[in-house]
């Protein structure tokens, strides 16, 4: 299991970020470190790219190192 976080991260940061749990009480996100050249984690690009076929983010999204 991935560790989570309540808060949305920075997008510039090298937290994934990606959005697991949607309001009611609260909101979780992965708080992974993302993945060398990714957007999100390991995990979380798989399924980005399985449900959407293609990752688009807006600029200023940094890329995991």
């Amino acid at each position: 299991m991935a560790r989570t976080q309540r808060s949305d991260p920075d997008p510039g940061s090298q937290i994934c970020g990606y959005q697991i749990a949607y309001g009611m009480p609260w909101s979780e996100y992965c708080a992974e470190r993302k993945a060398s050249g990714k957007y999100f984690c390991r995990e979380h690009d798989r399924i980005v790219l399985e449900e959407d076929g293609a990752i688009r983010m807006p600029p200023g999204n940094a890329i995991g190192r």
